[in-house]
């Protein structure tokens, strides 16, 4: 390898090497950060994942972290962050045109948390008009490309974060979730991610609701963040979580320390590839099966088994009704319908999701209620299930990357036809409905060379177990790899 072959200073490292190098000296913030913009640069035409490049102060806060001024866990290493989440100082739009010059005063309580940590935020990620689709485009800064066939999507509504992360242009990006946003991109792109417990992690400073608008979506919205290993998302969850008296629904539960990492033999693990009616394309069920039996040839114990008291299409009903209700809620009333149904927001569609966002919409307070009371028959099936196993294994959407298409396009899988819904998020909304936290890891990959990951979901509050049993399960099966042609 020439020197002009070798990776640039921290390019493709996790965030744990890149802040142990730091500090040790072997290599100074200011050229691991260069290392990035360089990289970004590099790469923006054709993936265009960074959207809004903060280079002057990103530089900035590299040289006082080299100075000795600015110390943490994260000290000197370059991230992202998804233009859901308020940047002081930094354009920060939700992909939603009316805020395209919208530059706030303060940081979201994600970013002001990895600041004190010391990490380095080069810029803001793109995301779909307010956070509402599963590929990510807007009329701002356009189209995000798969950096693994750029004729793909990298998903959304975290489409950037997972992008940036897979190109090597950021070392970890901070997502949300609140129907697979952070699931949905680790899986196209072939990273990790972690959706956290409801309410483990504040989201003050999220687009939605609109800044000042005083509206708030409390329930199913969680952050998460999106890496390249399973060290750097403990790592980043260590940061992201703490106290928030804006935000009074999330408690004091302790986080703990990672335990360590249990034999294959001690893993009982569930799996499922099956959520209703809604099939899973060719490639997916091979990769889940191949992950299947890879895990039980090296000692863990795995059987297929899923809730019995979780009822479909009833529990997607169900997150349908208290969905709209929260993000209809959190509109300001300057928004008026057609521009909800151009945002992704429509209960026109005769889905599952559609229909329970119809009986809000058409319906009342006790509406509200009652689906809210039915939310927690599927948290009580599915805390009683994981006292039985230890974790539960199932896909993570209907297909890898989709191609860029038209916004609610059907698709054809295994012979049957779904509609974008059912394609995009069907697999993931179980777990906002419920609550539980999940990681995403890597599993393999379709005969089109496009990643397959797999959803692991773990007890609530219990995310440092879960990735303990995660990163057994991603030991076995080894399935983390770069997309070509982006150095490392």
């Amino acid at each position: 390898m020439t020197s002009e072959d070798r990776p640039a200073a921290g390019i493709f490292q996790s965030a744990g090497a890149v802040a142990a190098a730091i500090a040790a000296g072997q290599v100074t913030a200011e050229a691991v950060t260069q290392a990035h913009l360089d990289q970004i640069r590099q790469h923006h035409a054709e993936v265009n994942a960074v959207v809004t490049l903060d280079e002057a102060g990103a530089l900035a806060q590299a040289r006082a972290v080299d100075r000795g001024e600015v110390s943490g866990v994260l000290a000197g290493v370059p991230i992202t962050v998804k233009d859901a989440w308020a940047v002081r100082g930094v354009r920060s739009t939700g992909g939603y045109p009316p805020l395209a010059d919208t530059v706030p005063d303060e940081d979201a309580f994600i970013v002001a948390q990895m600041r004190t940590a010391g990490a380095v935020i080069l810029g803001k990620t793109n995301v779909p008009i307010l956070s509402s689709d599963t590929q990510t485009d807007n009329e701002i800064f356009g189209r995000t490309n798969n950096p693994w066939n750029t004729a793909h999507t990298p998903g959304g509504s975290s489409g950037g974060s997972a992008a940036a992360v897979a190109s090597g242009m950021s070392a970890l990006d901070i997502g949300s979730d609140v129907a697979g946003s952070v699931r949905i991109p680790a899986h196209y792109c072939g990273v990790y991610s972690l959706k956290t417990t409801e309410h483990r992690i504040s989201m003050t400073g999220h687009i939605p609701p609109l800044p000042g608008s005083g509206r708030g979506i409390r329930r199913l919205s969680v952050a998460g963040p999106i890496a390249r290993s399973i060290d750097d998302l403990a790592l980043a969850l260590g940061v992201l979580v703490g106290a928030d008296p804006r935000r009074p629904e999330v408690p004091p539960v302790p986080l703990g320390a990672m335990p360590e990492k249990p034999p294959p033999s001690g893993l009982q693990i569930a799996w499922s590839d099956r959520f209703g009616h809604v099939s899973i394309s060719e490639g997916t069920q091979r990769v889940i099966s191949e992950a299947a039996e890879l895990l039980a040839r090296n000692g863990c114990m795995i059987r297929q088994a899923f809730p019995e008291n979780f009822a479909f299409p009833r529990a997607w009903e169900v997150f349908g009704t208290l969905y709209w209700g929260q993000v209809g809620a959190a509109f300001p009333v300057e928004i008026d319908a057609e521009e909800a149904a151009l945002a992704g927001f429509t209960v026109d569609s005769d889905d599952a999701f559609s229909r329970g966002a119809g009986r809000i919409v058409n319906g009342s307070l006790r509406t509200y209620q009652d689906a809210s009371l039915e939310r927690d028959g599927y948290v009580m099936a599915l805390d009683a299930f994981l006292e039985t196993w230890d974790v539960l294994i199932c896909p993570v959407a209907a297909t890898p990357a989709i191609p860029h298409m038209p916004h609610m396009s059907s698709v054809m899988v295994a012979g049957q036809r779904l509609n974008y819904f059912e394609r995009g998020t069907y697999y993931c909304i179980p777990f906002n409905l419920t609550g539980h936290p999940v990681v995403v890891i890597p599993a393999g990959f379709d005969d089109d060379g496009l990643p397959i990951g797999l959803q692991i979901v773990g007890k609530r509050w219990g995310e440092m177990p879960l990735l303990a049993a995660a990163s057994v399960i991603d030991g076995i099966l080894s399935a983390y790899r770069q997309p070509p042609g982006f150095g490392g």
